[in-house]
């Protein structure tokens, strides 16, 4: 069942962009500007799909590392799946509207939840001490923090937040790999790393 929550969730990602009409062209500079309506659309979803998909790894290694789920882990769960149901809503104002402030803080909000849920998992999962639940924790904390600051930044310039979040999609797999060689020191590994 998750699993389906987080396909779902990335293809919706992808309506948001919209393929010109071709009654509306009529010159090649008008499919340019039409193409170039999208790159917001475009970007949201890059960035929405990296965070899913890191958030889809994180949430697999929790669910197999644990055997034994109980209705509190099960209910992290779902709050989860809950804020990753949500995020094409706050991805698709971000592509129509990336320059308003309440767009980078929805998405924002949007992923604290869903950093707080993998938090509140690990802290409920009976095996917290291997290596692989540390890093889960890190890694959520590491969201968490990513998600406040570009809220605050967002409140300055939404530039800034979205930055931030660029950031976060471009360090988070060289922040796993640094954490697997030297924190961990080769620890069971986060699938698909």
């Amino acid at each position: 069942m998750s699993d389906g929550v987080f396909a779902i969730a990335m293809t919706l990602l992808v309506f948001n962009i919209q393929i010109p009409d071709l009654a509306d062209i009529k010159t090649g500079a008008d499919f340019h500007n039409k193409m170039q309506e999208q790159v917001p659309h475009i970007f949201s979803w890059l960035l929405s799909f990296a965070i899913l998909c890191r958030l889809w790894l994180t949430h697999n290694h929790l669910m197999s590392d644990h055997t034994s789920k109980s209705a509190s882990f099960t209910s992290w769960n779902f709050l989860l799946l809950g804020a990753v149901a949500f995020t094409p809503f706050p991805a698709g104002l971000l592509g129509e509207y990336p320059d308003q402030t309440w767009s980078v803080i929805l998405l924002s909000i949007t992923y604290a939840v869903a950093a707080l849920s993998i938090a509140g998992m690990w802290c409920i999962a009976p095996n917290r001490a291997s290596a692989g639940a540390r890093r889960v924790v890190l890694i959520s904390l590491v969201m968490l923090l990513t998600s406040i600051s570009a809220s605050l930044l967002a409140a300055l310039n939404p530039f800034w937040g979205l930055i931030l979040w660029i950031v976060y999609v471009l360090g988070i797999a060289p922040l796993a790999h640094f954490l697997e060689r030297y924190v961990f020191r080769g620890g069971d590994k986060i699938e698909g790393e």
